[in-house]
Protein backbone atom coordinates (compact mmCIF):
# COMPACT_ATOMS: atom_id res chain seq x y z
CA UNK A 1 0.00 0.00 0.00
CA UNK A 2 0.99 3.79 -0.84
CA UNK A 3 0.24 6.49 1.82
CA UNK A 4 0.23 9.77 -0.39
CA UNK A 5 0.06 12.92 2.77
CA UNK A 6 -0.35 16.47 1.59
CA UNK A 7 -1.70 19.55 4.28
CA UNK A 8 -2.67 18.65 6.02
CA UNK A 9 -5.73 20.39 7.26
CA UNK A 10 -8.20 19.69 10.62
CA UNK A 11 -11.49 19.43 9.05
CA UNK A 12 -13.68 21.26 8.01
CA UNK A 13 -11.54 21.93 5.10
CA UNK A 14 -12.38 23.52 1.54
CA UNK A 15 -9.37 23.57 -0.60
CA UNK A 16 -8.41 19.83 -1.67
CA UNK A 17 -4.93 19.20 -3.45
CA UNK A 18 -4.26 18.68 -6.89
CA UNK A 19 -0.92 17.02 -7.24
CA UNK A 20 -2.14 14.04 -4.68
CA UNK A 21 -4.89 12.85 -6.98
CA UNK A 22 -2.92 12.76 -10.39
CA UNK A 23 0.12 10.46 -8.11
CA UNK A 24 -2.92 8.10 -7.11
CA UNK A 25 -3.96 7.92 -10.43
CA UNK A 26 -0.88 6.54 -11.99
CA UNK A 27 -0.08 4.39 -8.31
CA UNK A 28 -3.61 3.15 -9.47
CA UNK A 29 -3.26 1.96 -12.78
CA UNK A 30 0.10 0.67 -11.98
CA UNK A 31 -1.90 -2.02 -9.74
CA UNK A 32 -1.06 -0.82 -6.18
CA UNK A 33 -3.52 0.33 -3.38
CA UNK A 34 -3.49 4.11 -2.43
CA UNK A 35 -4.69 6.36 0.30
CA UNK A 36 -4.45 9.44 0.51
CA UNK A 37 -4.46 11.42 4.04
CA UNK A 38 -5.19 15.30 3.51
CA UNK A 39 -6.62 15.66 6.83
CA UNK A 40 -5.50 15.00 10.55
CA UNK A 41 -7.61 12.31 12.66
CA UNK A 42 -10.51 13.25 14.62
CA UNK A 43 -8.49 15.00 17.74
CA UNK A 44 -10.65 17.41 19.72
CA UNK A 45 -8.57 17.97 22.61
CA UNK A 46 -4.91 19.10 21.02
CA UNK A 47 -4.44 21.46 17.94
CA UNK A 48 -0.81 20.93 19.25
CA UNK A 49 0.96 20.58 15.92
CA UNK A 50 3.66 18.09 16.88
CA UNK A 51 0.80 15.75 18.69
CA UNK A 52 -1.46 16.29 15.34
CA UNK A 53 1.90 14.87 13.08
CA UNK A 54 2.03 12.07 15.68
CA UNK A 55 -1.55 11.10 15.90
CA UNK A 56 -1.46 11.53 11.91
CA UNK A 57 1.61 8.81 11.65
CA UNK A 58 -0.34 6.42 13.77
CA UNK A 59 -2.96 6.39 11.33
CA UNK A 60 -0.65 6.25 8.44
CA UNK A 61 1.36 3.16 10.15
CA UNK A 62 -2.22 1.28 11.39
CA UNK A 63 -2.01 0.55 7.21
CA UNK A 64 1.44 -0.74 6.74
CA UNK A 65 2.19 1.20 3.68
CA UNK A 66 5.41 0.26 2.24
CA UNK A 67 6.06 4.10 0.47
CA UNK A 68 4.91 6.89 2.10
CA UNK A 69 5.04 10.03 -0.52
CA UNK A 70 4.74 13.34 1.49
CA UNK A 71 4.43 17.27 -0.53
CA UNK A 72 7.04 19.22 0.90
CA UNK A 73 6.65 23.20 0.17
CA UNK A 74 9.32 25.75 1.56
CA UNK A 75 6.98 27.47 4.10
CA UNK A 76 6.45 24.37 5.43
CA UNK A 77 9.17 22.15 5.82
CA UNK A 78 10.08 22.65 9.56
CA UNK A 79 6.50 20.75 9.45
CA UNK A 80 7.23 18.22 7.24
CA UNK A 81 10.73 17.10 8.69
CA UNK A 82 8.96 16.89 11.97
CA UNK A 83 5.99 14.57 10.25
CA UNK A 84 8.67 12.90 8.39
CA UNK A 85 10.82 11.93 12.06
CA UNK A 86 7.00 10.94 13.25
CA UNK A 87 6.30 8.53 10.66
CA UNK A 88 9.95 7.22 10.59
CA UNK A 89 9.65 6.13 14.51
CA UNK A 90 6.32 4.15 13.86
CA UNK A 91 7.27 2.89 10.76
CA UNK A 92 11.20 2.16 10.45
CA UNK A 93 11.06 -0.30 7.31
CA UNK A 94 9.21 2.29 4.84
CA UNK A 95 10.38 4.37 1.78
CA UNK A 96 9.92 8.12 2.93
CA UNK A 97 9.37 9.97 0.03
CA UNK A 98 9.45 13.60 -0.23
CA UNK A 99 8.11 15.48 -3.13
CA UNK A 100 7.11 19.40 -4.21
CA UNK A 101 8.63 22.56 -4.94
CA UNK A 102 11.23 22.36 -2.05
CA UNK A 103 12.06 18.68 -2.46
CA UNK A 104 12.82 20.17 -6.36
CA UNK A 105 14.50 22.94 -5.61
CA UNK A 106 16.87 21.50 -2.36
CA UNK A 107 16.82 17.71 -2.75
CA UNK A 108 20.37 16.98 -0.85
CA UNK A 109 19.66 19.45 1.71
CA UNK A 110 16.60 18.17 2.60
CA UNK A 111 17.47 14.97 2.72
CA UNK A 112 20.61 15.55 4.83
CA UNK A 113 18.71 17.26 7.31
CA UNK A 114 15.73 14.74 7.70
CA UNK A 115 14.22 10.77 7.61
CA UNK A 116 13.09 11.37 4.34
CA UNK A 117 14.97 8.46 1.62
CA UNK A 118 14.11 10.14 -1.28
CA UNK A 119 13.34 13.67 -2.99
CA UNK A 120 11.09 13.50 -6.32
CA UNK A 121 12.76 16.30 -8.59
CA UNK A 122 9.80 17.94 -10.85
CA UNK A 123 6.64 16.18 -11.85
CA UNK A 124 6.24 12.89 -9.70
CA UNK A 125 3.94 10.80 -11.00
CA UNK A 126 6.02 8.07 -12.56
CA UNK A 127 8.82 8.99 -10.57
CA UNK A 128 7.46 7.55 -7.88
CA UNK A 129 5.38 4.98 -9.71
CA UNK A 130 8.61 3.53 -10.45
CA UNK A 131 10.41 3.87 -7.39
CA UNK A 132 6.93 2.05 -5.72
CA UNK A 133 7.56 -0.83 -7.90
CA UNK A 134 11.15 -0.65 -6.47
CA UNK A 135 9.89 -0.96 -2.69
CA UNK A 136 7.33 -3.30 -3.43
CA UNK A 137 7.97 -6.35 -1.76
CA UNK A 138 11.51 -5.58 -0.47
CA UNK A 139 12.33 -3.66 3.02
CA UNK A 140 13.62 0.06 2.62
CA UNK A 141 17.30 -1.08 2.74
CA UNK A 142 17.14 -3.12 -0.73
CA UNK A 143 14.67 -0.27 -2.12
CA UNK A 144 17.53 2.31 -1.97
CA UNK A 145 19.96 0.04 -3.80
CA UNK A 146 17.42 -0.17 -6.59
CA UNK A 147 16.98 3.25 -7.16
CA UNK A 148 19.96 4.11 -9.38
CA UNK A 149 17.33 3.86 -12.85
CA UNK A 150 15.06 5.99 -11.53
CA UNK A 151 15.48 9.60 -13.15
CA UNK A 152 14.70 12.81 -11.73
CA UNK A 153 15.08 11.77 -8.08
CA UNK A 154 17.69 11.97 -5.57
CA UNK A 155 17.99 9.53 -2.75
CA UNK A 156 20.48 7.83 -0.40
CA UNK A 157 22.80 6.26 -1.42
CA UNK A 158 25.13 4.01 0.63
CA UNK A 159 27.89 6.74 -0.01
CA UNK A 160 25.78 9.80 0.45
CA UNK A 161 23.55 11.67 -1.42
CA UNK A 162 22.84 10.16 -5.38
CA UNK A 163 21.02 12.03 -7.93
CA UNK A 164 19.83 10.64 -11.00
CA UNK A 165 19.71 11.75 -14.36
CA UNK A 166 16.77 14.34 -14.86
CA UNK A 167 13.27 13.03 -16.05
CA UNK A 168 11.81 14.27 -19.48
CA UNK A 169 8.23 15.83 -19.22
CA UNK A 170 5.02 13.39 -19.39
CA UNK A 171 2.40 12.98 -21.91
CA UNK A 172 0.16 15.24 -19.91
CA UNK A 173 -2.92 14.11 -22.26
CA UNK A 174 -2.42 10.50 -21.93
CA UNK A 175 -2.22 10.35 -18.30
CA UNK A 176 -4.99 8.79 -16.30
CA UNK A 177 -8.16 11.18 -14.98
CA UNK A 178 -7.17 12.02 -11.00
CA UNK A 179 -8.30 9.72 -8.57
CA UNK A 180 -11.33 11.69 -7.17
CA UNK A 181 -12.82 9.10 -5.45
CA UNK A 182 -9.59 8.68 -2.45
CA UNK A 183 -10.40 12.54 -1.56
CA UNK A 184 -13.58 12.24 0.65
CA UNK A 185 -15.11 14.69 -1.27
CA UNK A 186 -17.73 14.49 1.53
CA UNK A 187 -15.81 16.04 4.13
CA UNK A 188 -15.19 19.51 1.91
CA UNK A 189 -17.28 22.67 2.64
CA UNK A 190 -18.22 24.76 -0.30
CA UNK A 191 -14.88 26.95 -1.81
CA UNK A 192 -14.89 30.52 -0.66
CA UNK A 193 -14.33 31.71 -4.12
CA UNK A 194 -17.01 29.75 -5.29
CA UNK A 195 -19.71 29.46 -2.73
CA UNK A 196 -20.27 25.68 -3.80
CA UNK A 197 -18.05 22.78 -3.16
CA UNK A 198 -15.32 21.91 -5.29
CA UNK A 199 -12.40 20.29 -6.81
CA UNK A 200 -9.10 20.87 -8.57
CA UNK A 201 -8.82 20.90 -12.11
CA UNK A 202 -6.15 21.25 -15.32
CA UNK A 203 -6.19 21.64 -18.95
CA UNK A 204 -2.75 21.86 -19.62
CA UNK A 205 0.46 21.63 -17.23
CA UNK A 206 3.50 23.51 -17.50
CA UNK A 207 4.68 27.37 -18.22
CA UNK A 208 6.34 28.71 -21.00
CA UNK A 209 6.95 32.27 -18.73
CA UNK A 210 9.91 31.79 -16.37
CA UNK A 211 9.71 34.14 -13.87
CA UNK A 212 12.84 35.23 -12.13
CA UNK A 213 10.68 34.69 -8.73
CA UNK A 214 9.02 31.45 -9.57
CA UNK A 215 10.24 27.50 -9.31
CA UNK A 216 7.74 25.85 -11.35
CA UNK A 217 8.08 21.85 -10.78
CA UNK A 218 6.09 21.19 -14.17
CA UNK A 219 8.53 22.48 -16.22
CA UNK A 220 8.37 25.09 -19.28
CA UNK A 221 6.95 22.29 -21.59
CA UNK A 222 2.97 23.11 -22.12
CA UNK A 223 1.50 19.98 -22.83
CA UNK A 224 -2.45 20.28 -23.45
CA UNK A 225 -5.16 17.95 -22.69
CA UNK A 226 -7.84 17.48 -25.28
CA UNK A 227 -11.01 19.46 -24.14
CA UNK A 228 -13.25 16.11 -24.95
CA UNK A 229 -10.73 14.49 -21.93
CA UNK A 230 -11.32 17.82 -19.74
CA UNK A 231 -14.71 17.95 -19.93
CA UNK A 232 -15.01 14.33 -19.34
CA UNK A 233 -13.73 14.42 -15.81
CA UNK A 234 -16.13 17.77 -15.05
CA UNK A 235 -19.08 14.92 -16.09
CA UNK A 236 -17.52 12.49 -14.27
CA UNK A 237 -16.87 14.45 -11.25
CA UNK A 238 -20.67 16.70 -11.17
CA UNK A 239 -22.24 12.36 -12.00
CA UNK A 240 -20.51 10.71 -9.22
CA UNK A 241 -19.61 13.29 -6.62
CA UNK A 242 -22.37 15.95 -6.96
CA UNK A 243 -19.73 18.27 -7.33
CA UNK A 244 -20.33 20.91 -9.77
CA UNK A 245 -17.32 23.08 -8.91
CA UNK A 246 -14.09 23.55 -10.49
CA UNK A 247 -10.90 25.63 -9.50
CA UNK A 248 -8.61 25.49 -12.45
CA UNK A 249 -5.44 25.19 -11.72
CA UNK A 250 -3.48 25.90 -15.14
CA UNK A 251 -0.55 28.42 -14.16
CA UNK A 252 -1.91 30.49 -16.80
CA UNK A 253 -5.44 29.45 -18.50
CA UNK A 254 -4.76 30.37 -21.84
CA UNK A 255 -1.70 30.43 -22.59
CA UNK A 256 -2.74 29.07 -26.15
CA UNK A 257 -6.17 30.87 -26.68
CA UNK A 258 -7.80 28.23 -29.26
CA UNK A 259 -7.45 25.37 -26.40
CA UNK A 260 -9.05 27.90 -24.13
CA UNK A 261 -11.67 28.62 -26.13
CA UNK A 262 -12.31 24.53 -27.04
CA UNK A 263 -12.56 23.60 -23.66
CA UNK A 264 -15.37 26.36 -22.97
CA UNK A 265 -17.25 25.10 -26.18
CA UNK A 266 -16.70 22.04 -25.05
CA UNK A 267 -18.62 22.77 -22.19
CA UNK A 268 -21.38 24.00 -23.80
CA UNK A 269 -21.53 21.33 -26.21
CA UNK A 270 -22.03 18.81 -23.25
CA UNK A 271 -24.42 21.50 -21.77
CA UNK A 272 -22.34 21.15 -18.27
CA UNK A 273 -23.90 23.29 -15.50
CA UNK A 274 -20.77 24.24 -13.55
CA UNK A 275 -18.90 26.98 -12.03
CA UNK A 276 -15.36 27.87 -12.09
CA UNK A 277 -12.39 29.75 -11.56
CA UNK A 278 -9.10 29.63 -13.31
CA UNK A 279 -5.76 32.04 -13.13
CA UNK A 280 -4.25 33.49 -15.97
CA UNK A 281 -2.55 36.86 -17.38
CA UNK A 282 -4.40 39.71 -19.01
CA UNK A 283 -2.47 39.58 -22.25
CA UNK A 284 -4.06 36.39 -22.74
CA UNK A 285 -7.73 37.16 -22.51
CA UNK A 286 -9.56 38.93 -25.38
CA UNK A 287 -13.51 39.86 -25.28
CA UNK A 288 -14.51 37.14 -27.52
CA UNK A 289 -12.68 34.28 -24.70
CA UNK A 290 -13.95 36.25 -21.84
CA UNK A 291 -17.31 36.03 -23.17
CA UNK A 292 -16.85 32.14 -23.53
CA UNK A 293 -15.74 31.95 -20.03
CA UNK A 294 -18.60 33.00 -19.03
CA UNK A 295 -21.16 31.09 -21.22
CA UNK A 296 -18.84 28.21 -19.99
CA UNK A 297 -19.51 28.74 -16.25
CA UNK A 298 -16.06 31.01 -15.38
CA UNK A 299 -16.80 33.19 -12.67
CA UNK A 300 -13.68 34.52 -11.24
CA UNK A 301 -10.11 34.58 -12.92
CA UNK A 302 -7.18 35.18 -10.62
CA UNK A 303 -4.12 37.51 -11.80
CA UNK A 304 -0.82 37.67 -10.70
CA UNK A 305 -0.23 41.22 -11.83
CA UNK A 306 2.61 41.90 -9.56
CA UNK A 307 3.22 45.61 -10.76
CA UNK A 308 1.93 48.41 -12.01
CA UNK A 309 5.81 49.47 -13.61
CA UNK A 310 6.54 48.11 -16.82
CA UNK A 311 10.59 48.07 -15.72
CA UNK A 312 9.90 45.93 -12.49
CA UNK A 313 7.72 43.74 -14.73
CA UNK A 314 10.86 43.32 -17.25
CA UNK A 315 13.04 42.14 -14.71
CA UNK A 316 10.77 40.15 -13.09
CA UNK A 317 10.73 38.03 -16.55
CA UNK A 318 6.35 38.33 -16.07
CA UNK A 319 6.21 38.57 -19.81
CA UNK A 320 3.68 41.30 -19.91
CA UNK A 321 2.94 44.85 -20.11
CA UNK A 322 0.80 46.66 -17.53
CA UNK A 323 -1.46 48.25 -20.58
CA UNK A 324 -1.87 44.84 -21.49
CA UNK A 325 -2.69 43.31 -18.25
CA UNK A 326 -5.80 46.35 -17.87
CA UNK A 327 -6.79 45.27 -20.99
CA UNK A 328 -7.44 41.55 -20.40
CA UNK A 329 -9.38 42.96 -17.29
CA UNK A 330 -11.45 44.84 -19.05
CA UNK A 331 -12.66 42.39 -21.33
CA UNK A 332 -13.23 40.29 -18.16
CA UNK A 333 -15.50 42.89 -16.27
CA UNK A 334 -17.22 43.42 -19.31
CA UNK A 335 -18.06 40.13 -20.01
CA UNK A 336 -19.57 39.46 -16.02
CA UNK A 337 -16.03 37.67 -14.84
CA UNK A 338 -15.32 38.65 -11.24
CA UNK A 339 -11.77 39.67 -11.04
CA UNK A 340 -8.92 39.02 -8.36
CA UNK A 341 -5.57 40.94 -8.62
CA UNK A 342 -2.38 40.33 -6.95
CA UNK A 343 0.42 42.30 -6.32
CA UNK A 344 4.00 42.00 -4.91
CA UNK A 345 6.22 44.98 -3.89
CA UNK A 346 9.70 44.43 -3.44
CA UNK A 347 10.41 42.52 -6.61
CA UNK A 348 13.76 43.14 -8.73
CA UNK A 349 13.63 46.99 -9.51
CA UNK A 350 11.38 48.09 -7.05
CA UNK A 351 11.55 51.56 -6.38
CA UNK A 352 9.32 54.48 -4.54
CA UNK A 353 8.29 55.74 -8.20
CA UNK A 354 7.59 52.28 -9.11
CA UNK A 355 5.55 51.10 -5.89
CA UNK A 356 3.39 54.65 -6.68
CA UNK A 357 2.72 54.15 -10.25
CA UNK A 358 1.38 50.14 -9.11
CA UNK A 359 -0.82 51.98 -6.61
CA UNK A 360 -2.44 53.76 -9.39
CA UNK A 361 -2.58 50.72 -11.37
CA UNK A 362 -4.51 49.30 -9.08
CA UNK A 363 -6.38 52.10 -8.72
CA UNK A 364 -7.92 52.48 -12.30
CA UNK A 365 -7.99 48.42 -12.95
CA UNK A 366 -11.57 48.07 -11.58
CA UNK A 367 -10.71 44.90 -9.91
CA UNK A 368 -13.43 43.27 -7.95
CA UNK A 369 -10.72 41.98 -4.94
CA UNK A 370 -6.82 43.23 -4.93
CA UNK A 371 -4.52 41.73 -2.75
CA UNK A 372 -0.92 42.81 -1.96
CA UNK A 373 2.00 41.51 -0.46
CA UNK A 374 5.96 41.67 0.32
CA UNK A 375 8.06 39.60 -2.04
CA UNK A 376 9.55 36.56 -0.88
CA UNK A 377 12.84 34.88 -2.19
CA UNK A 378 12.24 31.37 -2.64
CA UNK A 379 15.13 28.42 -3.26
CA UNK A 380 15.23 27.09 -6.80
CA UNK A 381 14.17 30.47 -7.91
CA UNK A 382 16.42 32.54 -10.74
CA UNK A 383 16.49 35.38 -8.16
CA UNK A 384 17.39 32.78 -5.37
CA UNK A 385 20.40 31.73 -7.26
CA UNK A 386 21.60 34.78 -8.89
CA UNK A 387 20.65 37.88 -6.88
CA UNK A 388 23.20 40.13 -8.01
CA UNK A 389 21.98 39.55 -11.62
CA UNK A 390 18.61 41.27 -10.76
CA UNK A 391 20.11 44.05 -8.35
CA UNK A 392 18.87 42.57 -5.08
CA UNK A 393 19.94 41.54 -2.12
CA UNK A 394 19.07 38.50 -0.40
CA UNK A 395 18.90 38.23 3.58
CA UNK A 396 18.24 34.14 5.20
CA UNK A 397 17.47 33.34 8.16
CA UNK A 398 16.40 29.89 9.77
CA UNK A 399 14.15 27.45 7.44
CA UNK A 400 14.48 29.20 4.03
CA UNK A 401 13.30 32.15 5.65
CA UNK A 402 14.17 35.21 3.50
CA UNK A 403 13.48 38.71 2.28
CA UNK A 404 14.92 40.94 -0.28
CA UNK A 405 15.87 44.69 -1.04
CA UNK A 406 16.73 46.52 -3.73
CA UNK A 407 18.94 48.70 -5.42
CA UNK A 408 16.82 51.52 -4.26
CA UNK A 409 14.33 50.34 -1.46
CA UNK A 410 15.60 48.89 2.11
CA UNK A 411 13.32 45.96 3.96
CA UNK A 412 11.70 48.29 5.88
CA UNK A 413 11.23 51.24 3.13
CA UNK A 414 9.60 47.63 0.94
CA UNK A 415 7.46 47.60 4.58
CA UNK A 416 6.57 50.91 4.59
CA UNK A 417 5.81 50.65 0.98
CA UNK A 418 3.19 47.92 0.71
CA UNK A 419 1.48 49.81 4.17
CA UNK A 420 1.59 52.87 2.16
CA UNK A 421 -0.02 51.50 -1.09
CA UNK A 422 -2.83 49.71 0.88
CA UNK A 423 -3.84 53.32 2.69
CA UNK A 424 -3.70 55.07 -0.54
CA UNK A 425 -6.41 52.52 -1.99
CA UNK A 426 -8.39 52.33 0.91
CA UNK A 427 -9.03 56.03 0.85
CA UNK A 428 -10.24 56.14 -2.65
CA UNK A 429 -12.46 52.88 -1.91
CA UNK A 430 -9.95 49.96 -3.55
CA UNK A 431 -10.15 47.27 -0.25
CA UNK A 432 -7.18 45.96 -0.26
CA UNK A 433 -6.24 42.44 1.34
CA UNK A 434 -2.67 41.69 2.60
CA UNK A 435 -0.44 38.53 2.40
CA UNK A 436 2.97 38.01 3.82
CA UNK A 437 3.77 41.63 5.27
CA UNK A 438 4.99 41.07 8.64
CA UNK A 439 8.41 40.98 9.82
CA UNK A 440 10.03 37.77 10.83
CA UNK A 441 10.38 36.53 14.14
CA UNK A 442 14.21 36.80 14.17
CA UNK A 443 14.45 40.16 12.52
CA UNK A 444 13.48 41.67 15.21
CA UNK A 445 16.07 39.97 17.42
Amino acid sequence: MIALIAGPQKPPRSFQGLGLPYLAAVLEEGGFEVRICDKYPTTPDTDEPAELDDALAGEVADQSPSVVGVTVHTPTVVERVRLASCLRRRLPDALLVAGGHHATAEPEELLRGSEFDVCVIGEGEYALLEIAQRAEAAGRATALERLGGVRGIAYKGGEGIVRTASRPAADFDAMPMQAHHLLGLDDYGPHPNLGIRSVGLLTQRGCAVRCAFCLNPQGSLVRKRHPASVVDEMAEVVSEFGVSGFNVYDNMFGVDRRHAAAVCDAILRRRLQVTWECWTGGHLVNGELAERMRAAGCVRVGFGAESGDDGVLKQARRGFRAAQHQAGLHALRSAGVKTEVFYMLGLPGESRESVRRTVEFARQCGADSTVFGVYRPYPGTAVWRHPESFGVRITRGPNYEAYAETTNLSRSAILESVEWAGEELNRSGVRVDFLRRDQYAWERN
